[in-house]
């Protein structure tokens, strides 16, 4: 077996990999500025959802050669970029979750792949400085927990990311997936790169955390199912269509993917935050 297959029967087994800084030190500072400039009028600690599409000075990254060769080295050549995409400042999330449409194992299209594969990938671009000591933390397997769990174990990870425990963490009680999860911490301009299904929180930090997503997939049912998801069924988030200039952009790199879909009024087992969800989520945004 070759690196490369090895690389990439690591990733479908884990769920993720790391990929060290593929920016120079100027291009690290550069996008911190930006965050520090959007920052004004936001408060310290905020997200931005399509906040790389809508801020051209971010578009950069997306066709970042590194980065690139990295997912087509994982998915293969024939990978294009998918609008699912977010800035952040000081911000940190609060609970385990999926960044998946079907974030419960077993219910929903996201967890059929006997028709179509599941080539999808997130792109997390972390750019603080070590000191502040944050870390993501990523549960192996949880991406195909019917692989690579025992069922008692997928069973346990499975109720431990509902809301209460959620809210007993939150009050102070110790959190039952803390030793069960890879805890990276990454150096300033380092990406993790992840299957979108994989259970994932971040760590408390100090000072301020700057970061930025995007995402990639092969063009298939979940890529068009996940595209519906963030551009349409979640209108909370409010995506736009992209601008005529990215479209271009994306088309000369043979990365562009028909916006042209017809918009899912649902889709089965897809997650939808309650109002509880919405209540607790909001001091951390």
């Amino acid at each position: 077996m070759n690196h490369q297959s090895a690389v990439r029967d690591q990733f479908f087994k884990d769920g993720y990999a790391l990929l060290r800084s593929p920016f120079s030190r100027d291009e690290i500072d550069f996008y911190i500025s930006q965050l520090a400039k959007l920052s004004v009028g936001r408060g310290p600690k905020w997200t931005l959802p399509d906040g790389v599409c809508q801020h051209p000075l971010f578009w950069d990254v997306i066709f970042n050669p590194h980065i690139l060769a990295s997912v087509r080295q994982l998915l293969g050549q024939n990978v294009q970029f998918l609008q699912h995409n977010d800035l952040h400042a000081g911000f940190s999330s609060f609970h385990w979750h999926r960044d998946s449409v079907c974030r419960s194992f077993g219910k929903g299209p996201d967890w059929d792949e006997r028709a179509e594969p599941y080539r999808l990938v997130r792109v997390g671009v972390y750019l603080q400085e070590p000191w502040g000591g944050f870390r993501l933390g990523l549960i192996r397997g949880s991406h195909r927990p019917d692989l690579y769990m025992s069922d008692a174990e997928r069973d346990f990870i499975e109720r431990k990311t509902g809301g209460l425990t959620k809210a007993l963490t939150l009050a102070g009680r110790r959190d039952p997936l803390e030793d069960r999860a890879d805890w990276v911490a990454p150096e300033p301009g380092d990406c993790i790169i992840f299957d979108p299904r994989i259970i994932h929180t971040g760590s408390v930090f100090k000072g301020t955390k700057y970061s930025f997503f995007i995402a990639y997939g092969v063009d298939n049912n979940h890529f068009r199912n996940h595209f519906n998801y963030y551009r349409h069924l979640r209108g909370d988030l409010n995506y736009a269509a992209l601008h005529p200039d990215l479209v271009d952009r994306l088309q000369a790199a043979g990365l562009y993917a028909s916006e042209e879909a017809t918009a899912l009024e649902t889709i089965e087992g897809a997650w939808l935050p309650s109002k509880v969800f919405t209540v607790l989520a909001r001091p951390f945004k």
